[in-house]
């Protein structure tokens, strides 16, 4: 899946990924996913392999990638083929896109949050979305739902697999690229609007995580 223009969410596999315009997702066959996006436009590229091209390896799991300007020139060569009279004449051309992806797969993106059934945990990562531009510590939630900072800790290591740090760099990463989507194009404002003070800090985050620096996106936005 390649998104060109939106942000496009993916429910898939117990977590919520977000697949920035320019960005490419692969979903492996016969995994329950849905789709969505609140961006106003949005277009999306996809293109299915047989199921047993994804049994083995990283395509036996979901990511979201960074596309080189190669794969996307091919997958957006692909729209020529809508409509086309005959079944398969482009198999080799497939092939190609299939052979380039384990490479662009492994600069694999973590701009995903894995989902959970914990009740009070839900309530605390729903809090902590409405409150992003706070900067909340592990601290002050902890104190806001009763329960003691160690507790805090093990229930976000336990039933997410992320520190809580961790889990609200991703977050405001993933908030940034909606912002900068809806046409925010200020790294400053933006870096202040997810709850940071230092512009510095918030574009090296934004980097490990989406694997580009937030004026990369802005650019494409603007382009």
């Amino acid at each position: 899946m390649f998104a060109e223009n939106g942000c496009i969410h993916i429910n898939v596999e117990g977590k919520s990924l977000l697949l920035p315009s320019w960005y490419g997702a692969w979903i492996p066959a016969g995994v329950s996913h849905f789709i969505w996006s609140d961006s106003p436009e949005v277009s999306i590229s996809t293109i299915y392999f047989e199921p047993e091209v994804g049994e083995n390896g990283m395509f036996s799991h979901a990511s979201v990638f960074p596309m080189s300007n190669l794969l996307k020139e091919m997958m957006l060569y692909t729209r020529k083929w809508y409509k086309s009279e005959s079944n398969r004449p482009e198999d080799t051309f497939l092939m190609a896109i299939r052979d380039l992806l384990p490479d662009q797969m492994s600069k694999s993106a973590h701009v995903c949050l894995p989902s959970t059934n914990h009740i009070q945990l839900l309530q605390i990562l729903k809090a902590l979305q409405d409150h992003l531009h706070e900067n909340w510590s592990l601290v002050t939630v902890a104190n806001k739902f009763t329960v003691s900072p160690r507790t805090l800790t093990r229930m976000f290591s336990k039933n997410l697999n992320l520190s809580f740090s961790r889990y609200c760099k991703i977050a405001k990463a993933i908030r940034a690229l909606e912002l900068i989507e809806k046409g925010a194009d200020n790294v400053s404002q933006i870096a202040s609007m997810v709850g940071y003070g230092s512009v510095s800090t918030f574009s090296n985050n934004f980097l490990e995580i989406c694997g580009r620096r937030p004026n990369y996106f802005i650019n494409i936005k603007k382009a």
